[in-house]
């Protein structure tokens, strides 16, 4: 998250240290602009590229930036644009409130609830949203049994390769490549599992913001009594487990790799022990 901060030249120092320890405390992603010297002719046009491509615009010292001519321009500037502005006036107070506003804008909660407006027909977007849910984690079971079968597959023709055609000088190059094509759909697969365990999640903020409409929450009941996934002992994410599977299938490709070239180049056993004797000596 890109965020544009407004200070005076001599609060420099100050302020980025206080905003590099601000972002240690939180679990976003954080890119502070710092203009590094306004005195520059081209300082301008380089507040301007940062705040337009900034999420997030906050003055440090609302108070002393407004006696600083250049911290009023910028801030002018950002107001032109209509860009969000929050201002600090006394950090030591604001600190709870800079990393609210900050999470706040990252989670975009305006816009989100923005999109709520219109109270007709929300029982059949509630409808609408679990159906897609479950069609979701149904592509997402298919997507699961579609790598696994891949994979296996290529498994069994690397073992049927080495089987039939033993010590062959082409069979260490075949193998080979079968190992890239299968750590390449194990990083493919494992990406695939984490967009489908963010979009699903979104979906589920989706539903448990409408069930806010309706007389029950049943999926939020639900999620409470498993502890809103703050107890491993009561619920653990189905995403982080399925994600463990591709890591567990490139380890057993990476290790029946490294098996089988020091089966066709036992030589390599006898060098890397003789390396091992001489770093002891």
């Amino acid at each position: 998250m890109k965020i544009f901060i407004i200070h005076r030249d001599k609060d420099r120092h100050l302020v980025k240290r206080r905003f590099c320890d601000l972002s240690k405390g939180m679990s976003i992603k954080l890119d502070f602009i710092f203009l590094t010297n306004t005195c520059n002719v081209t300082w301008k046009q380089k507040a301007k590229n940062e705040m337009q491509s900034s999420e997030l615009v906050i003055v440090y010292d609302i108070n002393a930036c407004s006696n600083s001519q250049n911290s009023k321009w910028e801030i002018d500037f950002a107001k032109r644009i209509e860009k969000r502005i929050f201002e600090i006036v006394d950090y030591d107070k604001d600190f709870l409130k800079v990393k609210q506003e900050i999470e706040y804008v990252y989670h975009f909660q305006e816009e989100f609830e923005n999109c709520f407006m219109d109270e007709s027909n929300i029982f059949e977007l509630y409808k609408l949203m679990i159906d897609s849910s479950e069609k979701l984690i149904q592509r997402r079971q298919s997507t699961n049994t579609f790598f696994i079968t891949i994979i296996g597959l290529l498994l069994s023709i690397a073992g049927f390769l080495f089987q039939s055609q033993g010590a062959d000088n082409n069979t260490p190059s075949i193998l080979y490549g079968f190992s890239v094509i299968g750590i390449l759909l194990c990083v493919a697969w494992h990406n695939l599992i984490d967009n489908y365990g963010k979009l699903n999640r979104a979906k589920f903020d989706v539903i448990l913001r409408l069930e806010q409409r309706l007389g029950s929450r049943i999926y939020s009941a639900e999620w409470i009594a498993l502890g809103k996934g703050l107890r491993p002992q009561k619920y653990k994410s189905f995403t982080l487990t399925e994600k463990r599977i591709p890591i567990y299938f490139s380890v057993l490709i990476i290790t029946l790799t490294i098996v089988l070239t020091l089966f066709y180049n036992p030589k390599l056993i006898c060098n890397f022990w003789s390396y091992v004797r001489t770093l002891a000596l």
